[in-house]
């Protein structure tokens, strides 16, 4: 089979591997679309934990279970599915075990032909979604629902910032936020990311690069309740000039800055709840695909590569242009 290799001198390169062989609970899925994350931009750079090389690349996935182990019951064969991005969250909803691990790093990826995954793994392809659109779902979407839900707790007639809506859990946070019927507001550096999350529902946005933007968000809003953050100031107290009492910072990345300060006084006098957050459970990612389905959201894809061109995506990825997922067809 085809598949995306990390090597051991950090070069990527589409290589003939081995179909992988199936133990008694594991089935072979044949993917038929995958997608990019930034993980993939990091990890190409030798800036992940834990790297073990070669490694197949990609965590997104959906495909067509193509054969299944002794112990899988037999009518899981030929069923559309998406593959649930990790391995080994454990039964503590509230945080994953040590041992947790996003697919395609260190265990093999979904850029390839195909991935051998446990059937626990599996879960099934909303009839509606298409292959590109089921495979840019699972670590975006999943980031952004656990954000909202179990950290955020987001209401309906709540107010949220979501910064970055150019990136993937940013669209998703914008959809799933809308659905709840809460008022959105957006940051990007561009002007026609922001016009665009406005034609996509939402309430306002501002420039970041702008040094008083905290200041614009405060008078175009009423205060926010949640801030989904991929990209946190390096000095939060900003973010208590258009923060309500109460309110709570939810963050799943650092693209901006690995550190930040904070007035300590200000933020326990107003309450305010700093959490940070990484995918999610199974269980919650079937809640999310449950939750999509109900009200018909469709993730926002920016364009889509064959295979045999996946460089290219990597390319436009790293670009920072992109306003939605980067999808791969095999």
């Amino acid at each position: 089979m085809k598949a995306l290799v990390l090597q051991n001198d950090k070069s990527l390169e589409v290589i003939e591997q081995d179909i992988p062989q199936l133990n008694a609970q594991e089935v072979l899925v044949s993917i038929k679309a995958s997608a990019l994350n930034h993980r993939e931009l990091w990890i190409a750079k030798g800036m992940y934990p834990g790297m073990q090389l070669p490694c197949i690349l990609g965590a997104d996935g959906a495909g067509i279970i193509t054969k299944i182990g002794s112990e899988v019951e037999a009518s899981f064969m030929d069923k559309e599915v998406i593959i649930y991005p990790a391995y080994d969250w454990g039964e503590n909803e509230d945080a994953p075990k040590k041992s947790f691990r996003v697919l395609g790093m260190p265990d093999p990826g979904t850029m390839a032909e195909y991935i051998k995954v446990p059937i626990s793994s599996i879960h099934a392809k909303p009839s509606y979604l298409s292959w590109e659109e089921a495979a840019a779902l699972p670590v975006a979407y999943l980031t952004a629902w656990r954000a909202l839900t179990k950290h955020g707790k987001l209401q309906k007639d709540q107010s949220i910032l979501i910064t970055g809506i150019g990136g993937g859990v940013a669209q998703a946070g914008l959809a799933f936020a809308k659905a709840m019927e809460a008022k959105v507001y957006v940051t990007s550096s561009s002007e026609d990311k922001i016009a665009q999350a406005k034609e996509r529902g939402a309430t306002a946005g501002v420039n970041y690069k702008d040094e008083e933007w905290h200041l614009q968000l405060k008078e175009r809003s009423d205060g926010i309740d949640m801030v989904l953050d991929s990209s946190p100031s390096e000095n939060l107290d900003n973010y208590f000039k258009f923060m309500k009492y109460g309110g709570k910072i939810v963050a799943y990345g650092s693209t901006g800055s690995r550190k930040t300060t904070i007035n300590i006084s200000k933020f326990f006098l107003r309450h305010i709840q700093f959490i940070g957050t990484a995918m999610g459970s199974p269980r919650e990612f079937q809640a999310m695909l449950d939750f999509m389905e109900l009200n018909n959201i469709k993730p926002s894809i920016d364009s889509s590569y064959d295979f045999l061109n996946i460089k290219e995506a990597f390319a436009a990825l790293a670009s920072g242009n992109q306003l939605g997922k980067i999808v791969i067809r095999h």
